[in-house]
């Protein structure tokens, strides 16, 4: 079976058939897999991974040309019996972990999945949490474009993974997933970069706990609407950041049909007490802007499939895609009574154009066009971005 559930992804190419070995057990990145009645009788081990690699050129100024090897992730999983299973990814950022370098390696994921009924199974372990498209699909693959949407970097910190406990199922064409996890952490947020730098993934603080939840509509193969939501606090214990809590909604959308799909996005955060804590990071960090009450960020994305009515075109895919999307990690800012101002330059706005091809599904080739703008004038800048992404 495909290892992405179709009915997310709407029409893909034939992949090669997979009878038996180490590579029978599918992976799980979402809960489609677990809940196909297909998978229950599977036993044993599997092994498999995805990652990418990336060129992003720069045009005009002195900006280098970068190639990166940005990610390679080995994912193991096991069925212990027909309802209990183990999956796990282990995560290798920037090829290269030495003193004085950007590289990392990390654990993504380790769950354990105790499968009771199609509307009724419970999860445990680090998990990604269920907010946004392509924090929960984010294999490279999967979707287009080299880079992801600002919206996942900026609004919901992609990949988001975090510890958590709970429950998830389906109805129909309804699926549900929610859980208890651990708050973030206020004094990682910024003015940049939003929630991003609160996110907790070692060592974890759990003074401050929430709860995070999804429901997905699947009405027919190839369409899928998806609404999540977040709220925990964020103080962690400091009484200094006050009652600082964050909420998070996300409405985000899939339609594919007769080789074109249509995608978007977007993703609200509400910060509260966020006086206070401008209050204690400004102290710790001079000149680096408020944190924003609110931030807001989303897209939309349409592409089409060129090789859709070519005959005998082996199930390789050439899709063009068009992408507008634009966020804000200023969009309310408190003054604090301190004198804080807007910090300029984070209201974003960026065009991509581009190209996927895919020979099959789990391998894709990338080349694509951006220009990003923002509220400050001459800080416009193009690049040319290219990628290579594969998963099995």
């Amino acid at each position: 079976m495909p290892i992405q559930s179709q009915l997310v992804l709407g029409d893909s190419p034939k992949s090669a058939s997979r009878k038996g070995g180490a590579l029978s057990l599918p992976r799980q990145s979402q809960i489609d897999v677990a809940l196909d009645e297909r998978t229950k009788k599977l036993r044993g081990a599997a092994v498999g991974g995805y990652g990418e690699a990336i060129l992003n050129a720069r045009l005009g100024g002195n900006q280098p040309t970068e190639v990166d090897l940005r990610r390679t992730v080995l994912f193991f999983g096991y069925n212990f019996t027909d309802h209990i299973r183990f999956f796990s990814e282990v995560e290798y950022e920037h090829a290269l972990t030495t003193n004085g370098s950007n590289g990392e390696v990390g654990v993504e994921q380790a769950i354990l999945d105790f499968m009771m009924k199609r509307w009724f199974n419970i999860r445990v372990g680090m998990g990604v949490l269920p907010v946004g498209l392509i924090n929960i699909y984010h294999e490279p693959s999967t979707f287009n474009g080299a880079e992801r949407p600002d919206a996942d970097l900026l609004i919901v910190p992609s990949t988001w993974q975090q510890m958590l406990a709970g429950l998830y199922g389906a109805a129909g064409p309804i699926r549900y997933q929610v859980y208890v996890t651990p708050g973030l952490r206020a004094e990682g947020f910024s003015a940049d970069s939003g929630l991003r730098g609160g996110r907790q993934e070692s060592e974890i603080r759990a003074r401050d706990w929430g709860v995070v939840g999804r429901l997905d509509y699947a009405p027919f193969l190839g369409g899928n609407i998806g609404v999540s939501g977040y709220w925990a606090r964020a103080g962690q214990g400091d009484a200094n950041l006050g009652n600082v809590a964050v909420t998070i909604a996300a409405i985000d959308t899939k339609l594919s049909r007769w080789g074109m799909t249509l995608r978007g996005q977007l993703s609200y955060v509400y910060i509260s007490d966020v006086e206070r804590l401008n209050q204690v990071l400004v102290l710790a960090r001079p000149g680096a802007g408020p944190v924003s009450r609110q931030l807001l960020g989303g897209y939309v994305e349409l592409s089409y499939d060129l090789l859709r009515l070519m005959p005998h075109n082996q199930g390789f895919q050439l899709i063009v895609f068009g992408r507008y999307e634009r966020t804000d990690t200023q969009l309310d800012v408190v003054d604090s009574g301190i004198g804080l101002v807007r910090k300029a330059g984070m209201d974003r706005t960026v065009y991509t154009a581009g190209l996927t091809f895919r020979p099959i599904l789990e391998v894709a080739l990338k080349l694509d066009y951006q220009q990003r703008h923002s509220e400050v004038s001459g800080s416009n800048t193009n690049q040319i971005n290219a990628a290579v992404a594969y998963q099995f």
